[in-house]
């Protein structure tokens, strides 16, 4: 016997291509966002509830160079009977929309999409979401991370912002990671983890107060001196 879950519409999943979309709940009263290769979702037991897909379709590399067939593609859309969020509608699939840019700019103000999951965190954010959770979206490519990752954390912040938890899931994320000069995650300046301050902050009853010291010299200064 089928039933329907009711949607909690405050409540979004996005789920993209990486590793770790395989942790995707298959039921959830969530929305489910999922992203362009989803169209063959089927197989994998997961019906989204919104397809995304900001190529345009006819343009997309795999259509151009025959990898893929364009009115097949259709089909499949058509067949999983959910709205495709699209730069354009489509006159060949009945529940296409296209994404409503003008809005999106006007109510946040800065056109900067730099891949799909951007769309999708804005499109979200215009839905009144409360809550976004993200499954696969790693941005670790070497194209992703120097090029997308930006405008995919700049959405995060600006629904961060808005008040609306957010959640991360898998272990390959570098989403709001800092691996710069120091690595894991560690926070400029503190040189620990905000996980390892507040260990400290509870172990000692508040924020630790640190004593400054006199720059002592290299050791290598020192024995000369001796000498």
């Amino acid at each position: 016997m089928s039933f329907e879950i009711k949607k909690n519409k405050e409540s979004v999943i996005i789920c993209a291509t990486g590793s770790g979309w395989e942790l995707t709940p298959q039921q959830s009263e969530k929305i489910i966002y999922a992203l362009n290769d989803y169209v063959n979702i089927e197989k994998y037991g997961l019906k989204p509830d919104v397809l995304f897909i900001m190529d345009v379709l006819d343009e997309k590399p795999q259509i151009v160079s025959s990898i893929t067939n364009l009115g097949e593609i259709v089909m499949r859309i058509n067949k999983m009977k959910v709205p495709l969020i699209a730069p354009f509608k489509y006159e060949e699939i009945p529940l296409s929309e296209a994404f409503p840019i003008e809005e999106c700019v006007k109510v946040f103000g800065m056109p900067y999409f730099t891949n799909t999951i951007c769309y999708m965190i804005a499109y979200a954010l215009l839905k009144g979401a409360k809550e976004i959770e993200l499954y696969g979206v790693n941005q670790a490519g070497s194209h992703e991370y120097t090029e997308e990752r930006g405008g995919v954390e700049y959405w995060l912040g600006v629904a961060n912002g808005l008040g609306v938890k957010i959640t991360i899931h898998g272990k390959d994320s570098q989403l709001i990671k800092y691996k710069g000069r120091y690595g894991n995650n560690i926070l400029y300046g503190y040189l620990q983890s905000f996980e390892d301050i507040m260990i400290a902050k509870q172990k000692f009853g508040g924020m630790v107060i640190r004593k400054l010291l006199a720059p002592q010299p290299p050791m290598s200064r020192v024995v000369r001196k001796i000498n």
